[in-house]
């Protein structure tokens, strides 16, 4: 019946619905509809319950209640209101089931008899109640008629009581079942129900339609009586059905009659007499309207009014360019046409019934516009340049007869009406050469620009320009300008803009760089015109190549592999360079000239000498060694002087002269530097300067020049009160003393080592010579630090060269003071001045330094003394107790 649906945004989207019971029919009390939710969309839907009867209860106030799904649920309500329409479901029945009426014999024929009356409880076209006589075996209902409409009965005949006193008549009254004509199949008219007093299989009734059923238009469910539409129903073929239904049993039947009556809906649209139209008008026409052609339909509706008809017009131009009268079908232009801005018109013409309000019909409407010579022809410039609209292009030299370009205007006029837009072509403004002949012509037809003589020359003239003339059939005219354009070819030779080249480089110019730049014309221009640089001679070694820039019509020669200015044949190089087009070269040549480069550095032959040794009492000015080098450079650049690097003679005892001698210059010490590694130079005299090196080993030999020595210094340490004899600790590591010679063997060891009694501190000790170059030490007696602190040992030691070299060294032996005395009182007096209680110095100045008198001192084992103040100090003055300050 209705489907009705409710959201819920908060939390939980589903909904339930109840259909709420009311205390009246028309609130649904008692139950007629019922709701069914519809749980794929959420929706519910409002069912019928139980049969309704629209005589009973025509319209029904339903209240639908909706809540949503939580534990305090919220509602909502709405309305819905049915309103039941009536179908034909009641049989009409007479007010009265017998009439006795009277009428004279003799009276005349029409005379009003009775009135019968019946009453239907359906409404409107179901409610309105037909009268009929039926007719009878004993043939009484021949005399008399009815009015179907009132019930009046009539008399048909005149009666003679004597012959017949008395008449039965069955008067039958029926509704009408009306239908529109457009109702579907299945359309319900009414349902036929009969009564049967039996019980049981007895009383089951079968309906069926017996007669006036044309075409089986309608059908009749047999158990219910329901009479159906079966067939599409159309008023301009049938408009009344009597429909004879019966009802059995089986055994007993009866009959009825069902009258329908078909209803005529408007369902024909109108129809043209033709489905498409064509016209023609002339263009520019002024004298305006225009009429084009006049239209018509017709409404094939039955009882169809057909001035009702109106037209109108829809589409390209309609109620602008074009009107229509809405009652004749004739169309006007109403605006001049111009074939050339659109040369057709199509539009729709609509034929609508009803005066405007009805169903439609429509047709197509084609107009042509017909042509006037009214354009001249023109020259369409299609994509303009620099050059002009219209351009064409010719090679120089070029033959007679060439085709050049194609000029093509156009004109808007249509070419198929006569000669309006058939066009010829001339020249207006032609080029003339030096001897006054034109150098161009052209088709009349095609428009076609052909070269006429074969003088055509770019290099003296590349740009002409024509004039060229259209004309139509019509005598209309226009013009347009060709730009010719004369295109190069290949016919000059490049040229280099000089025949000969210089260029000097340095040897040690780098690879890619450049060693000149050419450059050559060409009197062509484009492709014909792009140069490209080769060396073609002179270039054995491929030393060289060309770089060409194509654009500038330049080649820059550029080096390829290194030079050497020391090989002859790379000192000069006599080039031979080739300049070429597509179809044409020339030659140039080039000279290069290689300059020298400081690319070598002197080289000693050989790089390492090991020169004779020599005794380091050499005298100065000795010969070591002559050194010799060679620079394959010339000039400056080969030129080189000789010298000893700094680091490797540090002390100068080395020089060498230009002619690579080298010569003692100092006198050599071998106990300094036993081995001389010289590195002798030989630098270049070019910019930068390149050096050369060498390596000269001197060796020195020994001579005894240097006396034993101790190995060491060494300040032995005795401590006193130690009981004697005691052997001397000369260091943290050793009792003995060991000698040592800055010579080598044999000017060195053994050594032979004595003490010399030259003083008396020498007699407290005795020395021990060991023979292996040491010796050791012993004191003959105990020592008092107090009494004497250190003891002076002169050591005698000889070595074992030829002559032997002596030295006497002296050996300090320190007594070690160990705390064997008390310390005495130390005094001191000092004054503190001060004015008006300020001191005169700052507060945080030493004031003095208390002293005590110690009578042992020993620096490695100094006595700890802590001062103290005895007796009232002022609170201004503090005493540091381990220095003493004040």
């Amino acid at each position: 019946c209705r489907t009705i649906k409710a959201t819920s945004p908060l939390g939980d989207s589903r909904v339930t619905y109840n259909l709420e019971e009311g205390q009246v029919p028309e609130t649904n009390m008692p139950v007629r509809f019922y709701i069914k939710p519809n749980r794929s969309d959420g929706s519910a839907t409002i069912l019928v319950a139980e049969p309704l009867d629209y005589e009973t209860t025509r319209f029904f106030t339903l209240r639908v209640r909706v809540q949503n799904v939580a534990a305090v649920p919220l509602a909502s309500f709405t309305t819905v209101y049915v309103n039941v329409t009536d179908v034909n479901d009641n049989v009409p029945f007479f007010l009265s089931s017998t009439y006795e009426a009277t009428v004279p014999e003799g009276a005349e024929i029409g005379t009003s008899v009775v009135q019968v009356s019946a009453t239907d409880l359906d409404s409107g076209l179901h409610g309105m109640i037909n009268y009929v006589i039926l007719k009878d075996d004993s043939g009484d209902s021949q005399y008399f008629s009815i009015n179907s409409y009132t019930g009046v009965i009539h008399t048909r005949a005149s009666f003679d009581r004597e012959q017949k006193g008395s008449y039965l008549i069955e008067v039958q009254s029926q509704d009408s079942s009306d239908v529109e004509e457009d109702k579907e199949v299945g359309f319900v008219l009414i349902t036929v129900t009969a009564n049967d007093e039996d019980e049981g299989a007895n009383a089951k009734l079968r309906y069926q339609i017996t007669s006036g059923n044309t075409m089986g238009t309608f059908d009749v469910e047999p158990e219910v009586g329901t009479i159906f539409v079966a067939q599409h129903l159309d008023y301009e073929m049938e408009q009344r059905y009597e429909l004879r239904l019966v009802a059995s049993d089986g055994k007993w039947e009866n009959e009825s009659l069902v009258v329908v009556q078909v209803v005529n809906r408007n369902d024909e649209a109108p129809v043209f007499g033709q489905t498409e139209y064509h016209a023609a008008v002339t263009e520019e026409l002024t004298e305006l309207p225009v009429f084009v052609l006049e239209v018509s339909a017709t409404d094939p509706d039955q009882e169809a009014d057909q001035s009702a008809l109106r037209y109108s017009l829809h589409g390209q131009g309609a109620g602008s360019e074009f009107t229509i009268d809405e009652r004749t079908g004739r169309i006007y232009a109403q605006r001049r046409l111009d074939r050339e801005e659109r040369p057709a018109w199509r539009f729709l013409v609509l034929a609508t019934d009803e005066g405007g309000a009805g169903l439609t019909g429509f047709a197509d409407v084609l107009l042509e516009v017909r042509d006037i010579n009214d354009n001249a022809p023109v020259f369409p410039c299609p994509a303009p340049d620099s050059s002009g609209c219209f351009v064409g292009h010719v090679p120089e030299n070029s033959p007679a007869d060439t085709s050049v370009m194609e000029m093509r205007a156009t004109d808007l006029d249509d070419p198929k009406a006569g000669k309006n837009a058939i066009l010829t072509y001339r020249i207006v403004q032609n080029v003339r050469n030096e001897i006054n002949l034109n150098l161009f012509s052209i088709n009349p037809s095609t428009g076609t620009i052909s070269t006429v003589l074969r003088s055509l020359d770019r290099e003296a003239e590349d740009r002409y320009l024509v004039v060229v003339e259209a004309r139509d059939g019509g005598g209309l005219s226009g013009t347009g300008t060709a730009t010719i354009m004369v295109s190069d070819v290949n016919d000059h030779p490049p040229v280099f803009t000089q025949r000969v080249y210089n260029a000097q480089v340095t040897e040690d110019l780098e690879i890619n760089s450049e060693v000149l730049a050419v450059s050559a014309s060409d009197g062509d221009q484009g492709e014909n015109a792009v140069v490209t640089f080769s060396i073609v001679g002179g270039d054995e070694d491929r030393k060289f190549f060309v770089e060409t820039d194509k654009a500038n019509r330049r080649g820059v020669v550029r080096l390829k592999k290194k030079m050497d200015f020391e090989k002859p044949h790379e000192r000069t190089f006599n080039l031979t360079l080739k300049a070429e087009d597509a179809d044409f070269f020339s030659l140039a040549y080039c000279l290069v000239q290689v300059e020298d480069s400081n690319d070598h550095a002197p080289v000693f032959f050989p790089q390492f000498y090991e020169a004779p040794t020599m005794s380091e009492d050499v005298s100065v000015g000795t010969i070591v060694v002559q050194v010799t080098a060679a620079d394959l450079d010339s000039g400056l650049n080969g030129r080189f002087s000789y010298s000893i690097a700094k680091e490797s003679d540090p002390y100068g005892q080395f020089l060498v002269d230009q002619s690579g001698w080298v010569v003692v210059a100092d006198s050599l010490d071998r106990e300094m530097v036993s081995q001389h590694r010289l590195m002798v130079l030989a630098s270049d005299m070019g910019i930068p300067p390149l050096t050369g090196t060498a390596i000269v080993m001197v060796t020195v030999l020994d001579v005894n020049d240097n006396g034993p020595e101790f190995e060491v210094p060494y300040k032995p340490i005795v401590w006193e009160n130690m009981a004697a004899p005691q052997a001397v600790r000369i260091n943290d590591t050793s009792l003995l003393l060991h000698a040592a010679d800055r010579d080598s063997s044999p000017n060195g060891g053994p050594f032979s080592i004595r003490l010399l009694m030259l003083t008396s501190d020498a007699t407290n000790f005795n020395l021990t010579d060991l023979r292996n170059g040491s010796a050791a030490l012993t004191t003959l007696r105990t020592f008092d630090r107090e009494r004497q602190k250190e003891y002076r040992l002169p050591i005698l030691m000889i070595d074992s060269g030829s002559p032997p070299m002596s030295s006497t060294s002296t050996l300090t032996v320190v007594i070690g003071d160990r705390n064997d005395h008390a310390h005495s009182p130390g005094h001191t007096d000092f004054f503190v001045y001060s004015y008006q209680g300020m001191f005169l110095q700052y507060s945080a100045d030493v004031v003095t330094t208390l002293h005590v008198t110690v009578e042992c001192v020993w620096p490695l084992e100094a006595p700890h003394h802590l001062f103290s103040i005895s007796g009232h100090l002022s609170a201004c003055f503090y005493c540091w107790k381990n220095s003493g300050f004040l």
